[in-house]
């Protein structure tokens, strides 16, 4: 798991995969919103509770909002621009005659990105006590 950790940290500072990831994060982001304001029939095999889609989806792009950036703390600069996202595509359903505005999609969206920060942090963690080191966040960082 450490190398896992340090090799992350190697490719945070490769400049073509900064790009690369934020350009895919903002693909699919641009994405998301087109396919939140549309009227979508999944298959019956394919229907997922719509929350269980949410924390999924805002899961993954909190992998690639950490993996584009190595900036701190993470709150500030990853998981509330993220939030502010969720909360937007909300918006814009509760204007768009296919969709609804929904408090618990939001709610949804956040429980994600906590999901995220937490199996990070707790993967940090584990690896700070199996190496010894601790890691590159400190206390006033919030990480």
């Amino acid at each position: 798991m450490h190398n896992l950790i340090i090799w992350v940290r190697h490719l945070r500072r490769i400049a073509l995969f900064e790009v690369s990831t934020r350009t895919v994060l903002l693909v699919l982001m641009a994405l998301g919103l087109w396919v939140a304001t549309r009227h979508l029939d999944f298959p019956e095999q394919l229907n997922l509770n719509d929350k269980v889609i949410h924390v999924i989806v805002f899961f993954g792009f909190s992998v690639l909002m950490d993996l584009a950036s190595d900036r701190k703390p993470f709150w500030l600069w990853k998981g509330t621009p993220l939030f502010l996202y969720g909360v937007f595509v909300e918006i814009a359903q509760y204007f768009s005659p296919e969709r609804t505005f929904s408090f618990l999609d939001m709610l949804a969206d956040f429980g994600g990105i906590l999901l995220y920060f937490l199996v990070k942090s707790l993967l940090v963690w584990i690896d700070s006590k199996r190496t010894g080191h601790p890691g590159r966040k400190t206390a006033r960082e919030g990480e």
